[in-house]
């Protein structure tokens, strides 16, 4: 059961790497690689307000308003969900015109936020070719993991989301495991961290739970946890986790890790036995 909860952590943490990995790089690219024309603006105002964008009394005056501070004549075009409306512009103008205009109408006290609507392109229509950016490290050419799929070796197509982006420094990636320990390929990329097990004999560190991540080991004898459990070696696994989510990389040594910059905030829920 614990393994099988390790896995789906892991699995998902590396799922929302790369799923941030791509939409940063859509997003990043959204304005210099979209027609330089926009025709609509989207605006939600605040819930408290009281103001809808709704066909009343009030509603040409409403209108006005929004025209005399963005400056240019706007018209109601049709109410978005999440109580979102979109407006439109009398003619298509350039993406910084349009971003002038959302940044007059997001400065009015009973707006949330107006912005552009953006015409989004899809990532294949780019013209800047990939550059599929590699490593260095010792022991890359093994980690087929992370590889182009291809039959038999199924790897996550790393290189070609390391094009898009090695990471975030405003991102930190929690490992719920056994710890971590301080290995040479580890320097400099984690902080923090718990020790969340609560028992010193199932912590295998003398104490209960405290601020201290490090991995001392989860070794254990025939029958230690049982009546019939096997003997077996320390696993360190939550080191091998962490590595795989954020080793150095690109430093000439050891194994690469997907995520280059972002840290890891080790956190050890398992110890002997579970």
């Amino acid at each position: 059961m614990h393994k099988n909860k390790l896995i789906l952590i892991t699995s998902f943490g590396l799922l929302l790497m790369f799923a941030f990995a791509f939409n940063s790089r859509a997003t990043a690219q959204s304005v210099a690689n979209s027609p330089a024309v926009i025709d609509q603006l989207i605006i939600q105002y605040q819930p408290r307000s009281g103001i809808q964008l709704k066909v009343t009394s009030e509603f040409e005056s409403q209108m006005q308003n929004l025209s005399a501070e963005a400056g240019i004549m706007l018209e109601y075009a049709r109410p978005m969900s999440g109580d979102a409306h979109v407006l439109r512009l009398p003619t298509k103008i350039t993406v910084e015109e349009a971003e002038k205009i959302a940044d007059k109408l997001s400065a009015l006290p009973e707006i949330a936020y107006a912005e552009p609507d953006y015409i989004m392109l899809p990532i294949t229509d780019f013209s800047a070719p990939l550059m599929l950016v590699e490593p260095n490290d010792t022991y890359y050419a093994d980690q087929w993991h992370y590889f182009t799929p291809v039959a038999g070796s199924y790897g996550v197509n790393a290189p070609e989301a390391w094009d898009f982006t090695t990471g975030s420094s405003s991102i930190y990636v929690a490992v719920l495991d056994t710890g971590i320990l301080n290995h040479e390929d580890l320097v400099g990329r984690w902080q923090g961290g718990y020790d969340m097990i609560s028992t010193s004999a199932m912590g295998n560190d003398g104490d209960g739970r405290d601020a201290n991540p490090l991995d001392p080991g989860d070794w254990v004898t025939a029958n230690e946890c049982y009546a019939g459990s096997l003997a077996r070696d320390s696993s360190w696994h939550g080191t091998h986790v962490a590595g795989t989510i954020g080793a150095a990389t690109n430093n000439g040594m050891g194994v690469a890790g997907l995520n280059w910059v972002s840290k890891v905030i080790p956190v050890r829920v398992l110890g002997k036995c579970g």
